[in-house]
């Protein structure tokens, strides 16, 4: 009697053991959103208060231009060292407004839709023929309770010796990356090389970023014109 009891004895006590587990494992990740939102919206307020102080900075330096530009006794290297520090300033300026946006985007995006984003890709020309670096930022948006998973898949269009012909990302990296990884909560950037062989001439990149797991968002397919600065 008592081996016909004990079975759904032990039933019941790993159905609530599992319970248990998956209701922990699921406030844990509710604390760890948290924690990751309240850093998130701390780098926000950062980045506004550097926005007022350079917006500031910025107005008292174009005052002082104006005035050592009035003037008959100007010293020109200073007016230029001036101008310099303007330019700088300025150059700061619209960094901290960049940043403003993106941190605001992903705290606060909207009325926008949600799921994964490509948030910006560059290039840049490295030094060697053939050479550059990518930059890709990829973001989540009013999705932060759960984790965005997947691979982004590259192809680079182009003419190879005068004839139409597409690259994959594992034939310009050494070693041979088949797909870029990815893996975060608000956003991610995903940096690195490529070289391209002889004779090859691109003209766009087409990104096609894919999330796995249950529950994931929709692809995201973006094509990009080939534009390396430095170039």
């Amino acid at each position: 009697m008592w081996s016909k009891l004990r079975l759904p004895v032990v039933v019941i006590a790993a159905a609530g053991i599992a319970l248990y587990a998956g209701w922990w494992l699921y406030d844990l990740g509710k604390v760890r959103g948290v924690i990751e939102l309240k850093s998130l919206r701390t780098q926000y307020s950062v980045a506004e208060k550097r926005n007022r102080v350079l917006t500031r900075d910025n107005k008292l330096l174009r005052e002082r231009v104006a005035i050592l530009e009035r003037s008959s006794q100007i010293d020109q290297q200073a007016a230029q060292d001036v101008k310099a520090d303007l330019g700088q300033l300025e150059m700061a300026l619209q960094t901290a407004r960049e940043e403003i946006e993106f941190y605001r985007g992903i705290v606060a995006p909207g009325d926008v839709q949600s799921g994964l984003r490509i948030h910006r890709f560059t290039l840049e020309s490295g030094t060697g023929a053939g050479v550059y670096h990518y930059d890709l930022v990829l973001t989540q948006l009013k999705r932060n309770d759960r984790l965005a998973t997947g691979v982004v898949d590259w192809k680079i269009a182009g003419l190879m010796l005068g004839e139409p012909g597409e690259l994959a990302l594992a034939g310009v990296t050494n070693p041979a990356v088949k797909q870029l990884k990815f893996r975060f909560r608000y956003f991610q950037e995903l940096a690195g090389t490529i070289t391209l062989p002889d004779g090859f001439e691109p003209e766009k990149v087409i990104l096609n970023v894919i999330p796995e797991g249950k529950g994931k968002p929709p692809s995201v397919r973006q094509t990009f014109d080939w534009y390396a600065s430095g170039s």
